[in-house]
């Protein structure tokens, strides 16, 4: 392969059909595999409806699709956020194992640059797992990952946790909340809890950032049902655990799962947060030990739950421990200067 010139072809997500989707889907399962990782890859009709909806209802900014000899090598992504930080790309890109340090990584990611400085995205993200090509790649291109920052990956097994685990974990927790109820939500926020929904979700906005000068997330109704509606498009139900003060009736707490229905093996965890006012009742742990007693019970063909947590938010990465969660791979930020 690579006897021919490498056609790049910019390609408009929502033009994107699912042929090409499985396509994708095979090198990032192959470039996974080649590194050892153990890293749920989304199936083709996933990565269809996360490339045309994201997490905003809205498809990529880009998407660049590399091939040689007629047989898809590589592909490009750009993602531009439009609520905040709307001077920031993330950049993403996968090459066949078989075909890499021939110049395919990098005309994608030249081409993708062109378009961030064109469209005047000054902050350029891209990311990376620790330990293989992707951290030389990038640095020989001008990234650095100096002051950004890591996310481990860590896994709960579903089937295998010890025998009354989460129901010890939960009971301890309910002890430090017993002025608190909880409350589980299957699929999109009912339109008399949107409000509601936009102060859990910004109680998230004090965790760790990939990038101190990033701006925190902004939250209002329309991003929640924007959020909603891309995971109902994407066949991704979301579980939520809410926590609710009894006496005032104030929402406290908000922990999220998805389960990928095209795929559903591995769930993974969205937000966990706590409003500050309820801090300090254990809530992050009710909240989570609740969502795994729940999720093993109504989905046991789940057989996992993966969440990424910043190396440097230790409340949450104690919780998840307690809750037997192992680490499986680190993903490091990198940043174009």
């Amino acid at each position: 392969m690579l006897n021919e010139p490498v056609d790049i072809q910019r390609v408009d997500p929502l033009d994107l059909d699912l042929d090409t989707a499985d396509e994708m889907a095979a090198i990032d399962r192959a470039s996974t595999e080649a590194g050892g990782l153990d890293i749920p890859v989304p199936v083709g009709p996933s990565k269809l409806k996360a490339l045309q909806l994201g997490s905003n209802s809205r498809p990529v900014a880009g998407l660049w699709l590399a091939r040689a000899e007629g047989a898809l090598v590589g592909f490009a992504t750009a993602h531009f956020p439009v609520e905040d930080n709307t001077d920031s790309a993330h950049l993403r890109g996968t090459v066949r194992p078989e075909v890499r340090r021939r110049g395919v990584g990098r005309a994608l990611l030249t081409t993708v640059l062109d378009l961030t400085r064109a469209e005047d995205r000054k902050k350029v993200y891209a990311g990376t797992w620790q330990g293989g090509p992707g951290g030389p790649a990038l640095e020989a291109m001008g990234f650095s990952s100096e002051g950004l920052g890591v996310s481990a990956v860590r896994r709960v097994d579903l089937h295998d946790a010890p025998h009354g685990l989460w129901q010890r974990l939960y009971d301890e927790a309910l002890g430090h909340a017993a002025d608190y109820e909880l409350v589980h939500m299957v699929g999109p926020t009912p339109d008399h809890l949107v409000e509601d929904m936009v102060g859990l979700h910004a109680a998230i906005n004090d965790a760790p950032l990939e990038d101190p000068e990033a701006e925190a997330d902004h939250w209002d109704a329309d991003r929640v049902r924007a959020y909603d509606n891309a995971m109902a498009g994407r066949r991704q139900t979301v579980y939520r655990v809410l926590a609710r003060h009894r006496r005032s009736g104030e929402w406290a707490g908000l922990s999220m799962l998805c389960v990928d229905e095209f795929n559903p093996t591995v769930a993974f965890q969205e937000d966990t947060s706590v409003v500050r006012a309820h801090r300090g009742h254990r809530l992050g742990l009710l909240m989570k030990a609740d969502m795994l007693r729940w999720i093993s019970q109504e989905r046991p063909e789940v057989t996992a739950a993966d969440t990424w947590n910043a190396t440097n938010n230790h409340h949450m990465i104690a919780v998840n421990e307690r809750l037997g969660a192992t680490v499986v791979a680190h993903n490091q930020t990198y940043r174009l200067r």
